[in-house]
């Protein structure tokens, strides 16, 4: 008889639950989000855990880029830095006018982009970041760690397995190739979410649940059906530009929901290379989301 090395069951049994076949609650949850899949022009990937124990995917496994939504890792990684540091988000950083990009997306310049220098609170960039997803702000809190791996390598150390941090916003401005490498399954973000949502409780952190919920980008997308509903969301949104093959190269929104009837769960939708433009693209998100929550309700 051949026995099988028990770390080798291990490894099987984390294949089989990441596959993500829906329990049998949630089995029409599974077949209607593989339906509305099908036949879209766009790479789609979908990870939806409810409840921190069920899980339901589309292409879960697959890794799609992040964009903006990697902004998410790097505002957790601050605030374990923060943590470590004995500091908080009242503490400041100086920032120069090189810093300052002015070709890329960033709401911070209207206020800072005059200045040669001046400090700004970490809680000032994370909210310019989180909440406006401003390339600027990213970049600079991304600069109090050496290199992204260091950032890399704090996700990595948490039981999260499929975000890849390589590159800062000015990279991928420069060689938007670099946008795919900086990635994420649809399964190992909303479990980065679901992890912080349900075991992230501390001062800092409460402080960026706050920021996401209160998040103006991507209305359109995750939160479109929680507009008139009491649900609480905090999500974080990446946007890509158009590809040479004019095609959106990423469209996409991840993060949890509270909703009324005592439920909660964590979402990501990742749509990459897509064949429609934002409006529509976006709308696709919106119609998953509410898919997703009508099944949960």
């Amino acid at each position: 008889m051949k026995i099988i090395n028990p770390a080798t069951i291990l490894f099987i049994l984390s294949l089989v639950l990441h596959s993500c076949a829906s329990t049998p609650t949630y089995t029409p949850l599974q077949k209607e989000l593989e339906k509305f899949v099908e036949g879209k022009d766009a790479r789609i990937g979908i990870a939806v855990i409810i409840d921190s124990k069920d899980t339901v995917a589309v292409n879960g496994s697959k890794a799609f880029p992040m964009l903006s939504v990697y902004k998410f890792p790097i505002a957790i990684a601050v605030a374990d830095l923060c943590s470590k540091n004995e500091t908080d988000f009242n503490d400041s950083c100086l920032i120069t006018r090189n810093e300052l990009h002015r070709d890329t997306y960033s709401p911070m310049l209207k206020k800072y982009g005059d200045v040669d220098s001046t400090y700004v609170t970490l809680h000032e960039l994370l909210a310019y970041s989180l909440q406006q997803s401003d390339n600027n702000a990213s970049d600079i809190l991304l600069s109090l760690f050496s290199t992204p791996a260091e950032v890399h390598n704090y996700i990595s150390g948490l039981p999260i397995d499929g975000i890849t941090i390589r590159w800062s916003e000015n990279d991928m401005h420069k060689d938007t190739t670099l946008c795919y490498e900086n990635s994420a399954t649809p399964i190992a973000m909303a479990e980065l979410f679901d992890l912080f949502d349900r075991e992230y409780n501390d001062a800092l952190s409460t402080q960026l649940k706050t920021l996401m919920e209160s998040c103006t980008t991507g209305t359109d997308r995750l939160a479109k059906p929680f507009m008139t509903t009491n649900a609480v969301i905090g999500h974080k949104t990446g946007t890509g530009d158009v590809t040479p093959a004019g095609r959106l190269m990423a469209v996409n929104d991840a993060g949890y929901v509270h909703l009324p009837n005592k439920h909660r769960y964590t979402i990501a939708v990742f749509i990459t290379d897509s064949g429609y433009n934002m409006t529509q693209t976006s709308a696709l998100i919106s119609s998953i989301s509410e898919i997703v929550s009508r099944h949960i309700l």
